[in-house]
């Protein structure tokens, strides 16, 4: 990692000067100088002996401390995280022993349920973005099981509070509504700062059959029909597939959301304003267009038993049958279906493509939100005669020294830094003499948890590395897909509380049954009812007024 991320934090605190691990001279014309920062802070050694990162001092004291921490950790190469070289670098730079409980993240669900229900808690307890706190982190505050971190966060954590204060978006995401900090985030970005980790999924396509057939890639939904019509002339049995709920991420083209992840609702950022999908004013025109392409017989007949991820059914990928794939996942882009074993059809080349639209010219939309903040880090009441130590060890998971010895190592042994600040992994971790690879051989120097700052350039630079060509189709999947600028993802932040929730709840089984049902049936031609009587029956199911209590928690998102 180079030192962009970090010269964000110390312009942020009005700090001017070198910092002395990967990288360059801080830009302090990168942001706006007159931020709220701590005061009188330094970026190296002092004269007592001791270090400072943004005002975090370092070590945190004299005697060594001991914490315990609860986390999602598997390792084949390492059992005790203490053993790794970047952990106990870490332990020697701020005197604090961790005192580790570690689970797969397959036992955590069931062991973190054991641990709230016995009451014997660790001071620390992050267990991986699975579970959670039953009503919350602010009604683990009212039972006196977690602490409120708020004042502890401003007093005592600079670098995660500069962090938050370089992003806006990042901050609002991270306040909750009566304006505090109550828990600790997990801030997701990359060397350039905060950023969220983009698209995992969108549509796809195969590029080798389309190489072959001598096509451009389709822009336009005419351009797309035309494309699929050569398809079925050449005897393709699927042209085109769908979710199994008859979702597409085609329909972004009318600016209407069928990702049934997302509950289908969606959000205009111009007007501010929630809508339930089948109030999009395209929907009528994408529906009846995709009963119209499935007649013609452009559409996989079979696209109700769902995506091959969910049956397990890949012979439209195994015999060459399918050219657009719809909503595809990273990690089987390229030819990883080959890779992984699915299929023995070992010319299948799947890239990604950022949306078709409806003109040519017109921008695409994704529903994907930049949402850069993530789990709440549990401190609970436990850990309440030494949050001072357990509030700074927190925050320096959010240094750059910090996140260099989670995610690489030890300089010099596990990487080395380049001329223009770029950490690249050493021959130990690139060629192992036992023959590891690169992820078992970086095991041994680097825990690559995300509890703290998830840097998604060290997390890429291992997958970049592992590929040996310079290039993952993950990686490139990801970028292409969060390309769009325009949005129409709720935003993230926005939450109902106990009461919206309780009522929305209590209708949206039926809502979504009604509206998977109403998409299947009229594109396969089983119901030919209008829009405006399926409209209807949504409205007698209450659509009207869960679309209000969205609009309400919006509201709220959008005044902090």
């Amino acid at each position: 990692m180079n030192k962009r991320l970090f010269s964000i934090i110390l312009a942020l605190a009005l700090i001017i000067g070198c910092l002395s691990a990967c990288g360059e001279t801080p830009d302090t014309s990168l942001v706006d100088k007159t931020e709220s920062t701590p005061e009188n802070v330094s970026s190296g050694a002092v004269n007592d002996g001791t270090r400072d990162i943004n005002g975090l001092k370092l070590p945190f004291s004299e005697e060594k401390q001991e914490i315990s921490v609860l986390m999602v950790y598997d390792s084949n190469i390492m059992e005790d995280p203490n053993e790794i070289a970047g952990i106990k670098a870490m332990e020697e730079a701020t005197n604090v022993h961790v005192n580790w409980m570690t689970y797969t993240q397959a036992a955590m669900p069931e062991k973190f349920t054991q641990i709230l229900a016995t009451g014997e808690y660790f001071d620390i307890m992050f267990p991986g973005g699975v579970e959670s706190y039953s009503g919350g982190y602010e009604q683990g505050i009212e039972d006196d099981v977690l602490v409120d971190m708020d004042e502890y966060i401003k007093k005592y954590m600079p670098n995660y509070m500069a962090l938050l204060d370089s992003d806006t978006e990042a901050k609002k995401q991270a306040t909750y509504e009566d304006s505090k900090l109550h828990a600790v985030r997990v801030i997701k970005g990359d060397d350039k700062g905060i950023k969220g980790p983009g698209a995992i999924l969108g549509p796809s396509y195969r590029a080798d059959i389309l190489a072959e057939m001598g096509e451009d890639v389709p822009e336009t939904v005419d351009e797309l029909h035309d494309l699929l019509v050569k398809c079925k002339e050449n005897e393709m049995a699927a042209p085109m597939t769908l979710q199994g709920d008859g979702g597409t991420s085609l329909s972004l083209a009318w600016g209407v959301n069928t990702d049934w992840s997302t509950g289908f609702w969606q959000y205009d950022y111009d007007t501010d304003k929630v809508c339930y999908a089948p109030f999009a004013e395209g929907w009528d025109a994408w529906l009846d267009t995709m009963r119209d392409w499935y007649a013609e017989g452009l559409i996989d007949k079979n696209f109700t038993v769902g995506s091959p991820l969910i049956s397990g059914d890949y012979s439209n990928f195994e015999n060459n049958e399918t050219l657009f794939i719809d909503y595809w996942f990273g990690h089987v882009m390229g030819n990883e279906l080959f890779k992984q074993g699915y299929i023995s059809n070992d010319k299948v080349d799947i890239k990604a493509i950022a949306g078709i639209v409806q003109n040519a010219g017109d921008e695409p939309i994704k529903c994907a939100g930049d949402q850069s903040v993530h789990q709440e880090i549990f401190v609970t009441t436990q850990a309440l005669d030494k949050i001072e130590t357990i509030s700074k060890w927190l925050d320096y998971q959010y240094t750059e020294e910090g996140i260099n010895y989670r995610y690489y190592g030890v300089e010099g042994e596990s990487y080395n830094v380049s001329d223009n600040g770029e950490c690249t992994f050493t021959e130990a971790i690139l060629n192992d003499p036992n023959g590891l690879s690169i992820s078992d051989a970086l095991g041994r120097y680097a825990m690559r948890t995300y509890c703290g700052f998830q840097s998604q350039t060290a997390e890429n630079a291992v997958q970049l590395a592992a590929a040996g060509d310079g290039s993952v189709s993950q990686i490139e999947s990801v970028a292409i897909w969060a390309s769009p600028k325009t949005t129409i993802h709720v935003p993230f932040g926005a939450a109902l509380n106990q009461e919206e929730s309780a009522f929305v709840n209590t209708y949206s089984t039926d809502l979504t049954t009604l509206l998977e049902e109403r998409m299947v049936k009229y594109i396969i031609g089983t119901d030919t009812s209008s829009h405006d009587d399926f409209r209807t029956k949504l409205k007698e199911s209450k659509v009207e007024e869960c679309t209000q209590h969205w609009q309400n928690a919006c509201d709220r998102y959008n005044a902090r």
